[in-house]
């Protein structure tokens, strides 16, 4: 549900309670220290794989009021779907403390029940409509000192509330028949802690540090000051300290800590009323976890615990659901699947590339969610995308086939360990190593790591994205092989596709458990630029046996036209239109008799080796694409704004005083089949109006740096259109910055607007 995360590789969007309206026709009291020790009833080990999976979408409580009528699931219903999603008001279920009303939740159940649809309801404790409770007062302080939305994490009063209003609608729902199981939150909608991300500092929860997580965690001031280089003498003298200050990391660790604990005894609660499915929702990124507290390894950890469903957010990152997947086998959890819509430019290829992810969980996938069926554009863009693929989606059978190689990170920053690696990049990183390198690779966490769910040494080669910690240092003391670059990944991790140009296209391949034959899930991903060229599939990296294999269509069965490999597999011509899906399968034997062999079928590199963008003419047929243009929201640093000056027209970036944030930019993405996006130098060619005080600096995706300062122009400063000419060196166009960009002009004065009438750029030095 959440949408932060700026260096997510999509553009998120602000959360907006949904409040159109659907259309028909498409009690474990809390312990005051220390967890639970409640146990999963009727959970065994590694059940997730074979529970049922939920194929969704997600409804506001009721239609303005009326309950959601037969009529209306039974549509869902024939769209593929075996359940729905609401969103529960506690105001409503509880209007006051101890008095329940059912009486509208148990009209939906019936009705669904009658459908053959069931009801998951999402138990929010604050940030939907209705929730937390009117009853309910107080709420989060940030560590600036403002104010909240969630009540005060610590306010053991309202958490036995929440406790005991989630545990009693369990109990009185669990047996009916329209019950599908309940979704799990607390805080601030899927996001643990509140709006901005550094809520717990309201006095219960400083009371609570105070009183009891120090002297669990230290057992003695004598221990704390060890620990920490300190001189106290009491605990009551420790700092609630905010980011930035001396013991920061303390109070983080606590407050991570506070999310483990009150899940786990959460669980443990409704663990006491029902048998039935439970789900954590994720929300956010990786590098949300020390502000937010949606540490994934938390949530895995304890779904292994209680036999629960993962539900992830932002499904659309493939750097997220890569990590999603290798946890999900790791801890043998079941991981469903969920996507927010961004603008609608983005919004077709954005959803056809979180349908394609699907396959990363697999076998743990645990279905999928659409956020949210509301009447709004995604319900006329999206959702028929979503429903026209259900019957793909549950046709997929076997595993996504992870090598022995891993790529790592540690979270211990997230743990308020100082000295752990910057988790800013990590996802995005993620994403481009898959992107350009189509490979089965692992991804593991330290916490992973710590919570015994793998072992490094399992892994034949390991690659540290944000730093060598003591983990990465022991196994490659134990003799492990320890990569220093993405390149190296194909040494140790063969590649299952090679692609004639990345970002434009990815492919979801699910093997059989016999290692005979492949699904494959194929995916035109980006929203400006299609498809065209070849994919060479290969049996090696499909963990297939090894023999010869030829690739047909998934829905007819009829052999595509192809070129037979040496390796067995097959090079396969394709035009993909944007946004656009498709299933492939690889299966035994040469290609029959009479299927087309083309000439000249080779993923080798080819395209326009010049490229460009003027203002009026930013379709992509030229090769690049000024992202945002038109784009209003507030807190973002590439809006650009069409206007006039000096008699032509330009883009616009917007100052500070428009954003409010420190940074102003002009981003661009390059036609992934292009040669300029493949050029690791190239010349970039400028025409901008030429102000006092103002000028840009070319800031470009690079090895290992995604904002590489290339050369900063400042002109002449006279008011005029002037053209510069810079040279970028050490390119490597992943689409890594935000808005999923390759590079953007930086204006010098981000409080005055930068104008830009065109780029150009072609492949070489100037």
């Amino acid at each position: 549900m959440l949408r932060t995360s700026k260096p997510s590789k999509r553009r998120t969007v602000p959360f907006l309670a949904a409040t159109a309206a659907f259309a028909a026709a498409t009690a474990c009291m809390v312990s005051p220290a220390g967890a639970a020790t409640g146990s999963a009833t009727g959970a065994t080990a590694g059940s997730a794989a074979g529970a049922a999976k939920l194929w969704s979408t997600q409804l506001q409580f009721d239609d303005h009021g009326t309950p959601w009528s037969v009529a209306q699931f039974q549509a869902i219903r024939a769209k593929g779907m075996n359940s729905v999603e609401i969103n529960m008001p506690w105001n409503q279920i509880e209007p006051s403390r101890g008095t329940f009303d059912f009486s509208e939740l148990d009209t939906e159940l019936a009705n669904a029940a009658a459908a053959g649809i069931r009801i998951v309801p999402i138990f929010w404790q604050a940030g939907w409509g209705g929730s937390p409770a009117a009853w309910i007062t107080g709420t989060e302080t940030t560590s600036t000192g403002g104010t909240g939305i969630a009540p005060p994490w610590w306010d053991l009063t309202q958490q036995q509330d929440y406790f005991d209003y989630v545990t009693s609608t369990v109990a009185h729902i669990t047996a009916n028949p329209g019950y599908g199981g309940a979704i799990l939150n607390y805080g601030r909608l899927d996001a643990q802690w509140s709006d901005n991300g550094d809520g717990g500092w309201a006095q219960a929860d400083i009371d609570y540090f105070h009183q009891h997580w120090l002297p669990q965690t230290y057992r003695t001031v004598a221990r704390f000051n060890t620990a920490n280089g300190t001189a106290y003498t009491s605990f009551d003298q420790v700092p609630a300290a905010t980011p930035g200050q001396p013991l920061a990391g303390v109070y983080q660790d606590f407050r991570q800590w506070s999310v483990l604990d009150t899940y786990d005894r959460l669980t443990a609660a409704v663990r006491k009323v029902s048998s039935g499915t439970l789900y954590y929702y994720f929300g956010g990124h990786i590098s949300n976890a020390p502000d937010i507290g949606n540490l994934p390894d938390i949530f895995f950890d304890l779904a292994r615990k209680y036999d629960v469903t993962v539900v992830e957010d932002a499904a659309q990152s493939p750097g997220l659901t890569l990590t999603f997947g290798s946890l999900a086998n790791a801890y043998h959890v079941k991981l469903a699947q969920e996507w927010t819509a961004p603008d609608e430019t983005e919004m077709p290829a954005q959803a056809v590339q979180w349908i394609s992810n699907y396959g990363m969980g697999l076998p743990y996938g645990g279905g999928e969610d659409f956020f949210i069926h509301d009447g709004t554009s995604k319900d006329v863009i999206a959702y028929p995308i979503y429903t026209a693929a259900l019957a793909q989606l549950q046709s997929l059978k076997g595993s996504y086939p992870q090598q022995p190689v891993a790529v790592y990170f540690d979270y211990s920053k997230a743990w308020g360990n100082p000295a752990g690696g910057s988790l800013n990049s990590v996802e995005n990183e993620i994403t481009a190593l898959w992107s350009r390198h189509q490979s089965g690779f692992a991804v593991v966490t330290s916490d992973e790591v710590k919570n015994h769910a793998v072992d490094l040494r399992k892994f034949r080669a390991v690659l540290p994205l944000n730093g060598t910690d003591a983990n990465v240092t022991a196994y490659q003391n134990s003799g492990g092989t320890v990569l220093t670059s993405g390149d190296q990944l194909t040494s140790y991790a063969p590649a299952y596709a090679d692609l004639s140009s990345a970002h434009a296209l990815q492919i979801v391949p699910t093997t059989a458990a016999d290692h005979r034959s492949a699904q494959l899930v194929l995916a035109e991903i980006n929203p400006y630029f299609g498809y065209d060229g070849a994919v060479v599939l290969h049996p090696a990296g499909l963990n297939l046996a090894s023999g010869r294999y030829h690739a047909v269509d998934a829905v007819t069965g009829k052999a595509l036209p192809q070129v037979p490999q040496q390796d067995g597999g097959a090079c396969v011509p394709l035009t993909l239109g944007t946004a656009t899906l498709g299933e492939w399968k690889l299966v035994p034997g040469p290609a029959p008799a009479g299927t087309p062999v083309p000439a000249g079928c080779s993923t080798s590199a080819g395209g326009a080796t010049t490229i460009g963008a003027t203002v009026g003419s930013n379709d992509g047929s030229s090769g690049v694409i000024f992202q945002s243009v038109g784009a209003t929201g507030a807190g973002a640093d590439g809006n650009l704004t069409v206007t006039s000056i000096g008699g032509q027209s330009a883009y616009q970036t917007w100052t500070t005083a428009q954003t409010g944030v420190g940074s102003a930019n002009a981003y661009l993405q390059l036609d992934p089949g292009s040669a300029v996006a493949r050029a690791s130098t190239v010349t970039l060619t400028v025409t901008y109006w030429s102000q006092a005080g103002q000028g840009f600096t070319a800031q470009y995706d690079a090895t290992g740096s995604p904002y590489q300062n290339g050369p900063t122009v400042t002109g002449s400063g006279t008011g005029s259109w002037q053209t510069a000419t810079v040279t970028l060196t050490g390119a490597q166009f992943d689409e890594a910055q935000n808005l999923q960009a390759d590079l953007r002009l930086a204006a010098t004065d981000p409080g005055l607007p930068l104008y830009i009438h065109s780029v150009q750029l072609s492949t070489g030095a100037q």
